[in-house]
């Protein structure tokens, strides 16, 4: 019998056994700072317009060839619990704002790399959350100020694209201004007339085949379906919806039927049953026929007799924006819709764009709160690129009803920032000087990161891009896929960023950085599962770490 082994005093005999923790600063801070660094570079590369994409296999096996960050974070299996929480940040910047999460990624994992050389030269950890707060609150009363346009009018499907060029074009480079001026038609039609909007009232249909050029918008919604009736069109139908199965509905356990009399059991028939209600939909006025469910085929047969159009959809959530398109009300049975459940819709017809067969409700031009962008490509990836950017598109829109400042993109408000945090940096006689001097070295790493990925001379571009900021000129940003001087007006250029955005991504990666520096304790749980199955390793019952 072998010899029971105590565990040593302290931390390890109040926790279970298998539980891995970091105590000391080595471990702690150091260790995991190194991980969000390489998660930070990673992703430095697919920054930017011209950014280079990342080829992801899932576990499921689907590969994804994309350069969006809030796709490469999502898909990523992240083990390291710290770079999971940068991981996070960056999600919740993506959730709320649908732009600058790769920014956000980026600049704390420069302020964590900082950090790291401050508190290696005996600055104390304190000291650095305190000035990099102190410096964070400076940059976001800075920003007001650096605002250089204001988007007077929403509805303005002009301005709106000038507008959105940067957000579509950082995703989908030589396309933007397509792709925005397509965006800014369909933000225009989707907005209400209280001027509240909302991206989920813009559909996203994608079609193989085509280029993206022949990308349109629609005034109503598509869908990659087919007509399961007879009937292929509706002028002018009135549609009733169905988040039932169509037909009569089946108990999961067997049923009895109690009969009175022969006369009952003659006039029982569930034939006969589904006809009256397939007939008694009809007699309501209904032209189109709408089930999330299966369609069973006694009940489409009455239905080709009546001339029903019936369409199926297996989503809940294409049905629901199938409701608010047409105006009618979700029916949770097969039953004739009582008065204003019925929808109405212009057109309703079965056609085919490339080879692949859709469903297409319009409405008349106006009338419809909701709009479907048509996404044509001619591969699977370019396609996913296409909806990623549409969607940074439709997002920065919703980003700009809420406050409609802009700021000078390309670089140019991070330098900006940097050249005054240094400047108050030398002016603070305190410890908190270094931290706050080392955010404005991280606030250069978005624009250094611009300049890699397009390929310029980085020491010259940062050198000319500093002296302009030095002189005044705080519109001064970083020139990408074009010929001459590296350095350009973005004002003047039209490329611009949200201050929302930008605000809420520096916000978010100071609060990010600041809470991983006062961790002091990091305790990971035994994961859980049964025994391991016996392998031919000698050492198959011990985790990966205790081997380590």
């Amino acid at each position: 019998m072998a010899a029971h082994v105590p565990l040593p005093p302290g931390l390890p005999q109040l926790l279970k056994a298998g539980t891995r923790y970091f105590s000391s600063q080595q471990e702690s801070l150091f260790s995991h700072i190194t991980a969000c660094r390489a998660l930070a570079l990673c992703l430095r590369t697919s920054y930017g317009p011209l950014g280079r994409s990342k080829l992801v296999i899932t576990h499921l096996g689907k590969p994804l060839f994309t350069a969006h960050a809030g796709t490469i974070l999502r898909e990523l299996e992240l083990e390291n619990p710290v770079a999971r929480m940068l991981g996070a940040a960056s999600q919740a910047q993506e959730e709320e704002t649908g732009d600058g999460a790769n920014a956000v990624v980026l600049l704390a994992g420069a302020l964590l790399d900082n950090a790291e050389k401050l508190v290696r030269a005996g600055l104390p950890v304190a000291a650095v959350r305190d000035g990099y707060e102190v410096a964070c609150k400076e940059a976001v009363r800075l920003l007001p100020g650096l605002a250089c346009h204001t988007l007077a009018d929403l509805r303005d499907p002009d301005r709106v694209a000038w507008v959105l060029r940067t957000a579509v074009g950082s995703k989908l480079f030589g396309y933007q201004d397509f792709l925005a001026g397509l965006v800014a038609r369909c933000c225009v039609a989707a907005l209400s007339p209280e001027g509240t909007f909302e991206p989920d009232n813009v559909r996203l249909c994608q079609v193989p085949g085509g280029g993206v050029t022949d990308s349109c918008l629609l005034e109503g919604m598509v869908f990659c379906t087919e007509a399961e009736s007879r009937a292929h069109q509706a002028h002018q139908a009135r549609i009733a919806v169905y988040c039932c199965p169509f037909g009569l509905a089946h108990t999961e356990t067997k049923g009895t039927v109690l009969f009175q009399g022969p006369a009952e059991m003659r006039a029982y028939s569930e034939e006969e049953l589904l006809g009256r209600r397939v007939r008694a939909i009809a007699e309501e006025g209904a032209g189109v026929v709408v089930v999330g469910g299966r369609v069973d085929p006694l009940a489409l047969q009455y239905a080709d007799q009546l001339g029903l159009m019936v369409v199926r959809l297996n989503s809940r959530l294409e049905l629901q924006c199938l409701c608010r398109a047409v105006g009618a009300l979700p029916l949770a049975s097969l039953v004739p819709p009582p008065p204003g459940a019925l929808g109405h819709c212009r057109h309703v017809y079965l056609t085919e764009i490339g080879s692949t067969a859709v469903v297409v409700f319009r409405q008349d031009s106006g009338s419809c709160p909701v709009a479907t962008v048509l996404l044509r490509g001619a591969t699977t990836e370019l396609l996913c690129s296409l909806e990623e950017a549409v969607t940074d598109g439709l997002n920065t829109y919703k980003a700009l009803v809420g406050d409609r400042r802009l700021l000078p993109g390309a670089g140019a408000v991070e330098m900006a920032l940097a050249v005054r945090l240094a400047t108050l940096g030398t002016y603070i006689p305190s410890p908190e000087q270094y931290a706050i001097l080392e955010f404005a070295q991280a606030l250069k790493t978005l624009p250094v990161a611009l300049a890699e990925n397009a390929g310029l001379p980085v020491n010259k571009t940062m050198a000319a891009l500093e002296a302009l900021h030095q002189l005044g000129t705080a519109t001064a940003g970083i020139r990408l896929g074009e010929g001459g001087a590296p350095t350009m007006d973005a004002a003047r250029e039209g490329v611009l960023d949200s201050l929302l955005v930008k605000e809420r991504a520096i916000r978010l990666a100071v609060h990010t950085a600041t809470t991983l520096l006062g961790v002091s304790h990091i305790l990971v749980a035994k994961k859980s599962g049964g025994p391991k199955v016996r392998a031919e390793n000698p050492n198959w019952d011990l985790e990966p770490d205790a081997l380590e």
